[in-house]
């Protein structure tokens, strides 16, 4: 699959429907539960710290599912909360929504990438089949037979998460990711990560996974230096 040149829409399709998913290898019990139970519910939380593999696993699936024949996904959507930074505001960053997002979604990308490969990534891209949807822009839209993952949930407000979880339409899974010690709000409470925490763990069809330091399948040294901001009772807030 990967010596040929992909230029549009319908071979890069077929090609993904021919890509062996199953090969997948889980590092940890962690991984295997949260990737199955997103096959399982319609809203999956994945909540944990960086380099448990939350964005590649999140980005497999979604992947596998619009690649699935027997599948209703018809198109992945990323969302992000664009959390500004030392005072630039993204309105006034140069070019598109793409061009402006861009440096947000490199990790979705980067991942996508090592699973479907760079041409099929951009074609799929270009047709819209994967788009990205910034957080601030979801209101008035539904999101109907759409594999949709909502990253850095931390940083989403109650308000904005309730306007996220309400977009979902009929035929679509929803995963909402995020890391809970890294919130980059004004205030910790602010988080709406941390409210659904506390409101929608009842509800049927709607799964929480926890990752904890244990999980880290980064650089050794990851997990330690995780740890170490934990017994300090470290937040950014």
């Amino acid at each position: 699959l990967n010596n040929h040149n992909v230029s549009n829409k319908r071979q890069a399709m077929k090609d993904l429907k021919m890509l062996n998913f199953d090969e997948i290898q889980f590092k940890n019990p962690a991984q295997k539960r949260f990737y199955k139970t997103i096959s399982d519910k319609d809203i999956t939380f994945g909540i944990g710290p960086a380099g448990c593999s939350k964005t590649y696993l999140s980005v497999h699936k979604a992947l596998r599912e619009l690649g699935d024949k027997n599948s209703p996904i018809d198109g992945i959507v990323i969302v992000k909360p664009l959390v500004e930074a030392a005072g630039e505001k993204i309105g006034f960053l140069p070019g598109d929504v793409e061009e402006k997002t861009a440096p947000f979604m490199m990790s979705f990308y980067y991942n996508m990438e090592q699973i479907i490969g760079k041409q099929r990534l951009q074609v799929l891209k270009d047709s819209n089949t994967i788009q990205v949807i910034p957080l601030a822009f979801m209101r008035g839209i539904t999101l109907a037979n759409k594999f949709v993952i909502l990253d850095e949930a931390q940083n989403a407000t109650p308000e904005q998460m309730k306007m996220f979880l309400t977009r979902i339409g009929f035929n679509s899974t929803a995963i909402i990711t995020g890391d809970d010690t890294q919130i980059d709000l004004p205030h910790r409470k602010d988080s709406g990560l941390l409210h659904v925490k506390k409101i929608l763990n009842e509800i049927n069809g709607i799964t929480f996974t926890i990752f904890n330091s244990q999980d880290v399948v980064r650089h050794p040294l990851v997990r330690k230096i995780v740890d170490a901001y934990a017994k300090e009772n470290f937040s950014k807030n």
